[in-house]
């Protein structure tokens, strides 16, 4: 049946790792400027977080990038254990609360788990204006090319800065090195995992539309225009499907990406690729896709589907990919066993303590392998 669907959604073939980035920089992402740069970190700040108990400790670090056009800061947040070596995520944080709605900071501590994490908008601002933050010490004449780089590759350029302070920490553990991220945040993860290597674990939560959702095949509705008034959406199973398309993410955040998307918007998929050209530049790493079966927007199906056609590149290069019944996931399914994660959460979009969950879960399930 999967097989059936891949099919009929007429994918490209895999290229190369090099030509698979480059066709997504130039055609959907943008290049980031290639200006340099140094990197410094303050002394952490104790902050003493209620919520933690004598074995971990919550602080915080001003990272500060300069260039030749200026200097930004922005802080990061630190919940680390004060003892042992422990497996770690980078975490694109909406806010900067810990803990907050989508960071349940007391149960990843409890198992085991430290975190990094910094508020998107205090390295760039989640609007088109590109004269405060990153843009204006990389871009300080605004972008200029229809290859200039969006704001989703200023947050994805910023995790991986914050996952270069965290390989200097001892009590953190490089093989269990993770970056998270839902919505939009979980399209930056995935840029960030397909920019930077040292990235072993990268998780996309309801990341939907030129995420890790195949653009191809998307029935691509207006927004919300088919969703009538429930008491409870959990319990409610639509007969019809959609799903958030290029045009649709353009009219709403064409800043997020470069000018050369906007030629994808008529077709509503990119003319040589597709978004599992996204999930395969993290081959050989795991790469895991998480889902809500109500979240109609992000469109799980198309989701599931760039799940399983990444799978086949890494069984055709001898590795374990997706493990899946041959059919769509039902809520509450989880499928851990190979490089290649996927869970759906039975809900809309939103990223939860179930969530975390399921991917701390995977973590300890392959961080050894």
């Amino acid at each position: 049946m999967i097989a059936e669907m891949l099919k009929q959604r007429n994918l490209p073939e895999f290229r190369s790792r090099e030509e698979m980035i480059d066709m997504l920089l130039k055609n959907e992402y943008g290049y980031f400027p290639d200006i340099p740069y140094e990197v410094s970190v303050s002394e952490p700040k104790n902050l003493y977080g209620r919520y933690c108990d004598s074995t971990v400790m919550h602080s915080k670090v001003d990272m500060t990038i300069t260039t030749q056009f200026g200097s930004h800061t922005f802080p990061i947040q630190r919940v680390l254990h004060k003892e042992g070596v422990n497996p770690f995520v980078v975490y694109l944080g909406f806010g900067s609360n810990v803990p907050s709605k989508g960071y349940p900071t007391e149960e990843i501590s409890d198992n085991g788990f430290d975190v990094l994490t910094f508020n998107y908008n205090d390295v760039a601002t989640d609007n088109g204006d590109f004269t405060n933050g990153l843009p204006t010490i990389f871009m300080p004449e605004g972008r200029k090319n229809p290859t200039d780089c969006g704001k989703l590759m200023f947050w994805a350029w910023a995790a991986c800065r914050v996952l270069e302070y965290a390989l200097t920490i001892p009590t953190l553990d490089p093989k269990s090195a993770s970056v998270m991220g839902h919505s939009r945040l979980g399209k930056t993860a995935l840029l960030a995992g397909m920019l930077d290597e040292r990235f072993r674990f990268v998780f996309s939560n309801c990341s939907g539309g030129s995420g890790a959702a195949l653009s191809r095949g998307n029935s691509g509705l207006p927004y919300m225009q088919a969703l009538p008034e429930k008491e409870n959406i959990f319990d409610y199973e639509p007969e019809w499907k959609t799903g958030e398309t290029i045009r649709d993410v353009l009219l709403q955040f064409p800043f997020w990406f470069c000018e050369n998307y906007k030629k994808s918007a008529l077709k509503c998929y990119g003319e040589d690729f597709d978004q599992h050209y996204l999930l395969a530049t993290i081959f050989p790493r795991y790469v895991y896709v998480g889902s809500g079966n109500a979240d109609y927007w992000a469109d799980p199906t198309s989701e599931f589907l760039s799940a399983c056609a990444v799978s086949e590149l890494y069984e055709k290069n001898g590795l374990p990919g997706i493990k899946h019944k041959d059919r769509l996931p039902e809520p509450e399914e989880c499928y851990h066993e190979g490089r290649v994660g996927y869970h759906m959460h039975k809900g809309p979009h939103i990223h939860s303590r179930h969530d975390w969950q399921k991917y701390m879960a995977y973590i300890r399930k392959h961080m050894d392998d």
